[in-house]
């Protein structure tokens, strides 16, 4: 086989952090042949960074059809530093999450063996690495093909950590293409972009007027002292033109804030809906603190691109050209002289744009922290004060408090030293004219008034060259802003809904689920090949240990997701065929979690039909045992919720969201540990109110009280991603299998807590 690159260079290899397949660095390869790991039989190899003791080093994880070893790049010493592993002994893989790194382990005679070590970089690769590794200790094929497909935190083309899973890379993206894009925005508004427009350059021409003039009342007026007549008029055109450049100021000011404050709310608007639109899984990548940060911070940068057409960039551009035609009309040689600054305030743009610019990113990744802290803390301060880790929080604020601090220190100190070295170099070019103006007018050449005009025009073209070299500083900001807003409105939905979609308006409520392979990282399935059927009005149970799958069914029945292989279908239609807004109103939902919004009682229980009439709100309640509670309280069903819920015990908000989901009559009824926060009094109500809400409706319950599954049609035993056991209550206490072993346990815990 002949040499690639990645056999040439160790670093370059480990800078990509990619999967070889039958392509390892030559001096592993070499070291692995002695052990009789020919090169032929290497199914892939997956570089890692670290020894066991956290030291960094290049090293190898070769894997063959029988044996796995792990050897170091570079080393003269032949010998793997761990294995070789003979897979036939290997029991069970897994990665080892710690604090900033992790362990490739195999269990091996029922202990658990380090074989490397590897940084939280190489996270991803290694977990497809433990999928394929799996399938082998299963018996079956690896799929050598998932090992080559693209990162999704890592750019392809430069290898930078993108700043989230599948978003564009920083580095990589086309600043062009930001405008451009923003540029499409504002279509819409090109009329009054175009009248924005025009009053600039009205406002430019009436900026050259005050210089003319004074070089009229200069020369023709005051030195000669004559045509004193004269005077009024010129002060009057002064006066004139300072008057309608304040109308123009005006028009300008009050156009781009109507322009901009209407961008800006379209644009968050537009915002909202894509996440509304996006799919659950791209809320289990994105944090909620940072995703408040784009719509409410981000977004404003597009305001202010308004504004720096209307009365920064554009203008200032406008300014320079018709100042410079200005410089030139009156005096060619001074205006050259003037020019000679221009190329040194090129430069040391250049050098802003490379030396300040990737700072922004460094600013913005400490408020997105900060911001994603403050929400965790502020939703979880009663945990915080319960456990008595105020000073903790007060200390991890402070940490990222003060990496905001030193982003933003690096970046205005920076911006802080710029600016009066390009003050001193805009004054530069005043003394060369004062030197060689002055000369002129001593030699006769010019007259003072055309030096005193020329020294207003000059301390008008400065201004705007300043203010243009000041740019970068809102450009680097807005091109960052931009990137993170566009990210979110052309972020791919997992779950796109096919436009011949058919309409559901009713269901009659039968689920099957077909060979359904699903893994939220498709890489590490959780289900695998879980067959199910779900006959019309059906009460079914579903249980497992944690971690097994049970939550994941229903998500896929909901279709927040879509299985990787096999199907999952309604009424013999497979989901991914239906609209999803014809899915969702079938189907009752009710979280172990439940989640309420700050709003009064009533509004929460007719969250998902808004418009239904009070009586209907107090039946769902009653159903759910949740009226007695809420009619005890001063306001009743008008009673104002704190943030989720606060106010109301764990099991009032469990009831809530049933009678929230019951007020929605859907065809079929999710209870996943429904009745988890729910004491057992208001378990057995909900037991009898549950056994008359499910007549004629199909019900799957996931649960870890067994108890509620007493009466269930069929319950369905979950373990490790399949399905273990079949039947009734009956039928698997009857097969003294793993619901058996289950129930045992909890009836002991029962007897316990009964002590």
């Amino acid at each position: 086989m002949a040499e690639s690159t990645h056999m040439k260079s160790a670093p370059q290899s480990h800078k990509d952090r990619r999967v070889l397949i039958r392509e390892v660095p030559r001096d592993v390869m070499c070291g692995a042949e002695e052990l009789g790991l020919h090169e032929e039989e290497v199914l892939f190899s997956v570089p890692s960074d670290l020894d066991h003791h956290g030291e960094v080093i290049y090293a190898w994880l070769v894997v063959t059809k029988t044996h796995a070893a792990v050897f170091r790049e570079e080393n003269h010493d032949s010998r793997p530093i761990a294995g070789p592993y003979e897979l036939r002994k290997v029991e069970k893989v897994r990665l080892l999450q710690t604090v900033g790194s992790a362990f490739l382990q195999f269990r091996i005679d029922g202990v658990y063996l380090d074989v490397t070590r590897l940084s939280n970089g190489y996270r991803e690769i290694f977990g497809r690495a433990v999928t394929e590794l799996k399938r082998m200790i299963a018996g079956e094929e690896p799929q050598l093909e998932n090992l080559n497909r693209d990162s999704e935190t890592i750019c392809k083309d430069c290898s930078m950590t993108l700043p989230a899973p599948k978003a564009p890379c920083p580095r990589c993206t086309k600043k062009g293409s930001i405008f451009s894009r923003t540029l499409k925005l504002m279509q819409p508004y090109f009329g009054s972009i175009l009248m924005l427009l025009g009053a600039m350059i009205m406002g430019v021409l009436l900026d050259l007027m005050p210089p003319a003039l004074m070089k009229v009342l200069m020369d023709e007026v005051l030195t000669p002292r004559k045509n004193m007549h004269w005077l009024p008029w010129v002060l009057g055109a002064l006066v004139a033109a300072a008057l309608l450049r304040m109308v123009v100021n005006i028009f300008l000011g009050r156009r781009s804030s109507f322009v901009g404050t209407r961008i800006t709310k379209e644009l968050r608007e537009r915002v909202q809906h894509k996440l509304l639109g996006l799919s659950v899984d791209y809320y289990t990548r994105n944090s909620a603190g940072g995703l408040m940060s784009r719509v409410m911070g981000d977004v404003e940068f597009f305001q202010s691109f308004v504004q720096q057409v209307a009365q920064g960039f554009l203008l200032n551009v406008l300014m320079v050209v018709g100042i410079g035609a200005a410089l030139f009309y009156n005096n060619a040689k001074l205006a050259t002289w003037v020019l000679l600054p221009i190329p040194f305030v090129f430069i040391g743009t250049s050098i802003y744009w490379k030396v300040i610019y990737p700072r922004y990113y460094r600013v913005w990744d400490s408020q997105s922290k900060m911001s994603q802290q403050l929400h965790g803390l502020l939703q979880g301060v009663r945990l915080v004060k319960a456990f008595g880790q105020e000073q903790r929080e007060r200390d991890r604020f402070a940490k990222s408090a003060s990496y905001m601090q030193d982003a933003k220190r690096s970046l205005e100190m920076s911006a802080a030293t710029f600016n009066p070295i390009m003050g001193f170099v805009f004054s530069l070019g005043g003394l060369i004219v004062w030197n060689v103006g002055g000369r002129d007018v001593l030699d006769g050449e010019i007259t003072v008034g055309t030096l005193m005009a020329f020294f207003g025009y000059l301390g008008m073209f400065y201004g705007p060259i300043q203010a243009l070299s000041n740019f970068s500083t809102w450009l680097t900001g807005f091109i960052a802003a931009g990137q993170r807003v566009f990210e979110v409105l052309e972020s791919t939905n997992q779950l796109e809904e096919d436009e011949r979609a058919l309409s559901m308006p009713s269901m009659k409520g039968r689920i099957e689920l077909k060979n359904v392979v699903f893994g939220y990282d498709p890489y590490s399935p959780v289900l695998k090949g879980i067959n199910m059927t779900i006959d019309v009005g059906q009460f079914v149970g579903i249980v497992g240990k944690s971690g097994s799958g049970k939550s994941t069914i229903s998500n896929l029945i909901c279709r927040f997701y879509d299985p990787q292989e096999g199907e999952v279908l309604i009424d013999g239609i497979n989901v991914k065929e239906v609209k999803t807004t014809d899915v969702h109103k079938h189907i009752g939902l009710v979280l172990q979690d439940p989640f309420l919004f700050r709003a009064s009682i009533a509004e929460n229980i007719a969250y998902g039909r808004p418009q239904a009439p009070p009586m209907a709100i107090v039946d769902a309640a009653k159903t759910a045992n949740a009226h007695d509670f809420i009619a005890k309280r001063n306001a009743g069903y008008d009673t104002k919720l704190g943030e989720n819920g606060a106010g109301l015990s764990g099991g009032e908000r469990q009831r809530i969201s049933i009678a929230r989901a019951l007020l929605c009559n859907p065809t079929i009824l999710i209870l996943d540990e429904a009745t988890s926060a729910v004491d057992t009094e208001s378990e057995q109500m909900l037991q009898t109110a549950l056994a008359k809400i499910c007549k004629g409706r199909t019900t799957i319950a996931i649960a870890h009280r067994l108890s509620t599954l007493k009466n269930a049609d069929v319950i369905y035993v979950i373990d490790e991603g399949k399905v273990a056991e079949t039947g009734s209550h009956e039928q698997l206490m009857e097969h003294n299998g793993i619901y058996a072993k289950m129930v045992k346990i909890q009836t002991e815990l029962t007897k316990i807590e009964g002590m």
